[in-house]
């Protein structure tokens, strides 16, 4: 049976991109695509042995023309799912379209709560005693499809911010893999 291919788009660390590498790269097709030539993750796919195309936003002259490079690239990849782990950019309405339900993304926060950039930091400083992640399919609006998982951190009274990014963190590598992993497996009835 044909290995199912998962497309990962991200933008900078790539602590989730190696998380998921790790867990699943032996399961399914993995490939990168990233919009920086300066972000650590694609040290972390090198390393991993993950195909990557580089599609730097910087080079084009119009964010209309890197948008539409990376609709092409990602149609070319014909994925069975696309993975938005740290990505930095907000994908426009068509590419959503195109690829609907096929896009899905992680927030660490508890969504409908602390949307948008910052969210560990958000949800720290507005002193809220429970936090976590949300796996959620990509629509138009930001942090604002429909929810998949999500999973509780407590914010203890001695966590610090750095503290609760770590328990975030940690949590987003263990409950992204297992996600993908049963959103690919819920597929194999639709080929």
């Amino acid at each position: 049976m044909k290995k199912k291919k998962m497309v990962i788009l991200a933008s900078g660390n790539g602590s989730n991109f190696e998380a998921i590498v790790k867990a699943l790269g032996e399961k399914y097709i993995i490939k990168l695509i990233c919009d920086s030539k300066n972000a650590y993750v694609l040290k972390r796919a090198e390393k991993l042995k993950i195909a990557y195309r580089l599609i730097d936003y910087k080079r084009y002259r119009t964010r209309e023309e890197f948008d539409k490079a990376i609709f092409k690239e990602l149609k070319n990849e014909t994925p069975d799912l696309i993975v938005l782990a740290g990505y930095k950019k907000i994908l426009p309405s068509y590419i959503v379209d195109y690829f609907r339900n096929k896009i899905i993304n992680i927030h660490p926060s508890l969504l409908p709560a602390f949307k948008g950039l910052n969210a560990i930091k958000q949800a720290f400083e507005y002193g809220v005693k429970y936090t976590g992640v949300t796996v959620h399919y990509v629509n138009e609006e930001l942090d604002a499809g429909e929810i998949i998982a999500q999973e509780v951190v407590k914010i203890e009274n001695e966590d610090t911010l750095e503290t609760l990014e770590i328990k975030i963190h940690k949590l987003e590598h263990k409950l992204f893999p297992k996600i993908i992993d049963e959103i690919l497996q819920s597929q194999e009835g639709d080929k």
